[in-house]
């Protein structure tokens, strides 16, 4: 599925959905557990990664700019042994310009990176932390 012109971004979306949970505390459906905005996809492999990220670097992390981001790097990797955690997560953080730093405890932005065998599938989210991670049974079940 191809995103045309006008179409609302996975980000705009996905985020719209887990603040309207969080804001309501209803789930929406009893099969969805938690909702990443996913917006490239790619060959998990480092050279790939770092190809296929600096189109969300351009839009999400701009290098001129008046405030700069605080970002964080989220790596998950399912059925995949061969490729190194670290060695992406560096790649990710390195792919960011100067004026943007790496605050792992309070980011503004988190970048998501997610390994499924031999695909790789990369986002950008805000408040990741703030929203429980995205998990939409968090944020609507009460809080004890």
């Amino acid at each position: 599925m191809r995103k045309k012109d006008g179409d609302k971004s996975p980000n705009k979306i996905v985020n719209r959905i887990v603040t309207s949970a969080a804001s309501t505390r209803k789930h929406m459906s009893r099969f969805i557990l938690r909702i990443l905005p996913i917006e490239v996809s790619c060959y998990a492999s480092k050279e790939e990664i770092s190809k296929a990220i600096q189109p969300l670097v351009e839009q999400y992390f701009p290098v001129e700019t008046q405030n700069p981001q605080k970002f964080a790097v989220m790596y998950e990797a399912r059925a995949n042994t061969g490729v190194d955690r670290m060695e992406i997560i560096d790649a990710v953080a390195k792919s960011i310009p100067a004026p943007h730093k790496v605050d792992l405890s309070n980011p503004d932005k988190t970048i998501i990176v997610e390994i499924a065998r031999t695909v790789c599938l990369i986002g950008v989210v805000e408040k990741y932390k703030e929203l429980s991670k995205y998990n939409i049974r968090q944020l609507t079940s009460t809080k004890a």
